[in-house]
């Protein structure tokens, strides 16, 4: 599984959206870019997916791996970091 979010604005104003989970990672990832673009101008923010697995012993999902980020400067530009 494949979760997306979006963190947004500087500071005490920061605040963190988890988007959505998909079992693709091409689908989190293009949702992730829209939910960049939908932050208002002015607004830098940064986005990732993150990949998440069952684990049984725990009952639930867990996070393990970031293999995409990606930051919007205040000017709108968005710049995607494939993570190794």
């Amino acid at each position: 599984m494949y979760e997306w979010a979006v963190a947004a604005g500087m500071g005490e104003e920061a605040r963190v959206s988890p988007v959505g989970v998909t079992d693709k990672e091409a689908w989190a990832r293009a949702r992730m870019l829209e939910a960049l673009h939908a932050v208002p101008d002015g607004v830098p923010a940064c986005g990732w997916v993150t990949v998440m697995d069952f684990v049984p012993l725990i009952n639930g999902y867990d996070r393990y791996q970031t293999p995409v980020r990606a930051e919007r400067d205040q000017g709108g530009v968005v710049r995607v970091d494939p993570a190794d």
